[in-house]
């Protein structure tokens, strides 16, 4: 009764609680407040790095007060001294009882060492600190006490705060399923399963949902899986039974109730050996039948590793494999060492990813079976999935040993080569790789690329060709090809390159353009023309064609088209520089104009200017009679003013 009335009084103040104000008792130091004020500021979703100093600005503020106590008592927690943290946790609230973090931490201790009563009054205090943990502790409580509105209270806040725990969905939906509300019941339980597939606890909750609605098909679906999840629980078999009862499947129930242990006591029947039987049912591919006595083999002896892998084998083939990992792991806890156990383990690990599990699991079926290629190709390839292409090439060299007349293994050991810059030693495994495939496209094309990146061109140019003999429309062949051509100066062979690519593609504006490019270096320029015009119909904005057609025209004499076309590449391409310049010669042909501002400055003077230069060249000619002999101006002047003399006394 003392413990009913316990939680009863706590009903208001779990409810109502959760409005508050942080007070500061007046006894505090400011330093200690501040400490306080930092720890209430910090949230389950502080990163580690803030929370380290956060801790650490306290205990500089307040080492000896609530605070300090409070960052000791976490510290020992973490440490997994309970008792001490929870003897901290008190000291601090003795110094500061409104210290709810700290409360909040020591009902959380309470509740894990089973003192619920003390634990749902200390939580119930500490929910003033907002942490939806405390939540989650209470409704725990109170779905133990079979308090279950109190309990979905609490659970509800929680998940607001963490929608994606799985767990707590799965106790909120039992929490509604116990207050017979099954609607709300079976949203919880799918939403964990939405969040975690393999939460046995919600397909067993749902299972049993699911059983009671009168859904027996979808019940006994979802608990066969909770029972791969949890091959263990009792309950789920239970509910099995019960389901295969409902469908009058009575074998099928009699097995789960022996899985259940429920089963009832008969005479001693003959010793059936469930191992042999499911092996039986194994080899003629009946996988379900092969678990269940697999099982059943595991029932009567929990350690036989034997059983333990040849149900992962079963469970592997139905395409359950997460459940056959674990039986796997359990065979190798149990003794069990064999190839086949660690490549199948291996399987799992690589397609899931864990590729450090995969490579230690093919290394140790290597180490009994070093013959399996299988294995050593998918530790060739993880190594160089990781980038660890000496390992790789190590394993590769060993199977091209082993295979030397495997083109893809030739190939996979070229490449592997290439990413280990040994780039010689690959050519040659590509060129023998070809040698034993000459179709292979993907050979050709890695090994052009690589002649083409040590200078190699022609070797490079053969296997485009190749490439292209093997696949026409290969686009980047074409173009590196193009280029190879280009530079080499093969032009004829670019010619006919060209050609192919515009029968390819007869409506790509481009094939046209770069065809009359050749045309036009080759003087062909009428096939020219041609091309750039044909570029032009298809993308009449093509600048480059426009002006090339421009410039063809130019050397053609045709003038008057040659300004029309550039004036058009102009306009679609203003960036475009070679067009004004081609423009401004046709100018310049057309209509010259003087080449500087002095003579274009003596030009408007142009009526009259013969005359005038007339009257300079006679003047000049006098001048140069007068001034014959005589070395200098002054001399001309001198004559002038004996002529007057002369004049004067004359009169």
């Amino acid at each position: 009764m003392k413990r009913y009335a316990v939680l009863s009084s706590l009903l208001a103040l779990t409810v109502f609680g959760t409005g508050f104000n942080w007070p500061f008792p007046g006894s505090s130091s400011g330093s200690c407040r501040d400490a306080k004020r930092l720890i209430l500021e910090m949230t389950p979703q502080t990163s580690e790095s803030k929370r380290a100093d956060t801790e650490k600005r306290v205990m500089e503020l307040c080492p000896s007060g609530a605070a300090g106590h409070y960052l000791k008592a976490l510290q020992l927690e973490r440490g997994g001294n309970t008792d001490a943290a929870i003897k901290e946790y008190k000291e601090a609230l003795s110094i500061d009882p409104e210290f709810y973090p700290a409360s909040g931490n020591l009902g959380l201790l309470h509740q894990k060492k089973g003192a619920s009563e003390e634990a749902a009054v200390e939580l119930s205090a500490g929910l003033k600190a907002g942490d939806p943990r405390y939540n989650a502790a209470l409704g725990r409580i109170f779905a133990d006490k079979k308090l279950y509105q109190l309990a979905i209270f609490h659970y509800s806040e929680a998940v607001n705060a963490y929608p994606d725990d799985a767990n707590l969905h799965v106790e909120l939906a039992a929490a509604y399923a116990a207050i017979d509300s099954r609607q709300k019941a079976e949203a919880e339980y799918r939403k964990a399963l939405s969040i975690q597939p393999g939460n046995g606890k919600a397909r067993l909750g749902l299972g049993a949902l699911l059983l009671a609605k009168g859904e027996t098909d979808k019940a006994v679906n979802e608990l066969k899986q909770a029972a791969l999840d949890e091959p263990g629980n009792k309950e789920v078999h239970r509910l099995l039974a019960e389901g295969y009862a409902k469908k009058g499947d009575e074998k099928s129930a009699e097995y789960e109730r022996v899985l259940a242990g429920s089963a009832p006591k008969a005479a001693p029947a003959p010793k059936v050996n469930h191992l042999a039987q499911g092996d039986s049912y194994k080899g003629s591919k009946e996988y379900e039948q092969a678990i269940a006595e697999y099982r059943l083999r595991l029932a009567e002896d929990p350690t036989d590793a034997v059983a333990m892998q040849r149900l992962g084998d079963c469970l592997l083939a139905t395409g359950h494999e997460d459940a056959a990992m674990g039986y796997y792991r359990d065979a190798l806890r149990n003794k069990a060492d064999n190839p086949q156990l660690h490549y199948n383990l291996a399987g799992i690990y690589e397609r899931k990813a864990l590729l450090d599990e995969a490579v230690v699991e093919y290394r140790q079926v290597l180490a009994a079976t070093p013959d399996n290629d299988e294995a050593r190709q998918r530790l060739a390839d993880i190594y160089t999935l990781r980038g660890s292409f000496p390992q790789a090439l190590e394993q590769y060299r060993e199977l091209v040993k082993r295979k030397p007349n495997d083109p893809v293994l030739q190939l996979k050991l070229a490449r592997a080569y290439v990413n280990s810059k040994d780039l010689t030693a690959a050519a040659d495994a590509y060129a023998a790789a070809i040698k034993l495939d000459p179709n292979a496209l993907e050979a050709h094309r890695e090994l052009a690329s690589l002649q083409r990146k040590r200078n190699l061109n022609d070797e490079a140019a053969k296997e485009y060709q190749e490439v292209l003999r093997l696949k026409k429309d290969d686009a980047d062949a074409r173009n590196a090809l193009t280029a190879i051509y280009v530079k080499n100066k093969n032009y004829d062979q670019l010619a006919t390159l060209l050609k192919e690519g515009v029968e390819l593609a007869p409506t790509d504006p481009n094939t046209h353009y770069k065809l009359g490019l050749v045309y036009e270096f080759q003087k062909n320029y009428d096939d020219a023309i041609a091309q750039y015009k044909q570029a032009v119909e298809l993308k009449p904005d093509h600048a480059k064609a426009l002006n090339a057609m421009g410039r063809v025209q130019m050397k053609n004499g045709r003038i008057a088209e040659a300004k029309a076309s550039l004036e058009a590449a102009k306009k679609a391409d203003p960036e475009l520089e070679e067009p004004t310049v081609l423009l401004s010669n046709i100018k310049d042909e057309l209509t010259p104009e003087p080449r500087s501002y002095h003579r274009h400055k003596n030009s408007k003077h142009e009526k009259g200017s013969k005359r005038g230069k007339k009257g300079k060249k006679e003047k000049a000619g006098k001048g140069s009679k007068k001034s014959k002999g005589e070395g200098s101006s002054s001399g001309g002047k001198k004559a002038k003013k004996g002529k007057k003399s002369k004049k004067k006394k004359s009169e």
